[in-house]
């Protein structure tokens, strides 16, 4: 029995979000904490039976939260991670605590930082700003009400003081905390291109070779456990040193973007496309038998050969030849990527643009005698 984890670890992003909303609820515990201290200090002028009614609504606000997480109705809204939502409320809760401070309110502003902090993982300048005038006229809100409660104890001038302060360093934090928000998201938007280039060619946008020997050997680990088979095909573009030679290397480069790309979307969602090298190609079929890379390999062929290239003499075209082979459970991944490439060659050999079918070796049972591949 599978033992129950605050945080599941169902998917990478919401375990983030509920981790996030964690610390929020930590910043709640720390409030009540502040609030028990003012109380039983004498500072802040709230009976404990309205301190627990204010206690009991942020746990059942909280408890609504991560339900809310957990159960994943937070994907419904545009904002999954409901960040301005979350510093909304906490700006609300600040501002209860902050008309029951009394002598501690200029030091209990402090608290609209603990909120804006929170905008740091995803929050734009404009909501940033738009969020320090709703705390301003929340505060000033506050101090109305004290004084109109307490006119006769109410320091004009110090509470005064209190307002600009926060009127200054809220909209300043919000500039702050905006651009430290357009930074992450600039870094983020780097590193995914980092790892789009680490993993993929860049002039065709297909997996490089590294990729490629990676989605190999997930592929051999699936296959030795016997989940699902897959077939390799290897294939090149015929005569591809003449397009080179006539037209240039320029447009060499167009007729590999242009053919791998075409043979790409032609592919299934759980197909894979990886130059091999120069103007060589392997296609990683999952879940695919002889007979299925066969067609596969056949409709790529009858593809390219129909392709027309943009800036490229009109009725230029392509050919390719394709070696095909399956995987047999156990062996070594380049043994099968040998033996496409036998097929390949022997394909090339016949006259190009054609298909060729390479066999696993034959194998010997326990009682000597051969058999050929299933």
């Amino acid at each position: 029995m599978k033992s129950l984890k605050l945080t599941p670890e169902y998917e990478h992003n919401q375990q983030l979000r509920i981790k996030r909303f964690f610390m929020a609820a930590g910043s709640y515990l720390m409030w009540m904490t502040m609030a028990i201290s003012l109380r039983y200090m004498g500072i802040a002028q709230v009976s404990w039976g309205t301190m627990g009614a204010c206690f009991l609504a942020i746990f059942f606000y909280n408890m609504l939260l991560y339900f809310t997480f957990r159960s994943g109705l937070n994907m419904h809204f545009k904002d999954p991670s409901l960040t301005l939502f979350q510093m909304v409320v906490g700006t609300l809760w600040a501002m209860v605590i902050l008309y029951h401070a009394g002598q501690a309110r200029g030091a209990m502003l402090l608290l609209y930082l603990v909120v804006f902090v929170y905008g740091l993982f995803g929050l734009k300048m404009r909501q940033f700003l738009v969020l320090s005038g709703f705390a301003i006229v929340n505060f000033s809100g506050v101090l109305l009400l004290v004084y109109l409660k307490n006119p006769h104890v109410f320091n004009v001038r110090f509470e005064l003081m209190n307002l600009v302060v926060l009127a200054v360093v809220l909209p300043w934090f919000s500039l702050v905390g905006g651009y430290i928000t357009s930074l992450r998201q600039k870094v983020a938007r780097a590193m995914e291109t980092i790892e789009r280039l680490a993993i993929h060619d860049d002039l065709t946008q297909v997996f490089n070779r590294r990729q490629m020997f990676q989605i190999l050997e997930r592929e051999k680990a699936l296959g030795d456990r016997g989940v699902h088979p897959f077939s390799i095909c290897i294939f090149d573009l015929d005569y591809f040193k003449r397009v080179n030679d006539t037209l240039g290397h320029e447009a060499g480069d167009i007729v590999l973007k242009t053919v791998a790309q075409a043979i790409q979307k032609n592919l299934r969602d759980i197909d894979h496309i990886a130059r091999y090298g120069g103007e060589e190609f392997i296609l990683i079929l999952t879940n695919s038998g002889v007979s299925e890379a066969m067609q596969c390999a056949e409709r790529v062929r009858r593809l390219t050969e129909s392709l027309v290239f943009d800036g490229l003499p009109e009725g230029f075209r392509v050919t390719i030849s394709v070696g095909v082979t399956k995987y047999t459970p156990s062996e070594d991944i380049r043994d099968s990527i040998n033996r496409a490439d036998t097929a390949l060659y022997r394909a090339k050999s016949q006259g190009r643009n054609r298909v060729a079918y390479e066999p696993a070796p034959l194998a010997t049972t326990a009682c000597g005698q051969e058999r050929t591949e299933g």
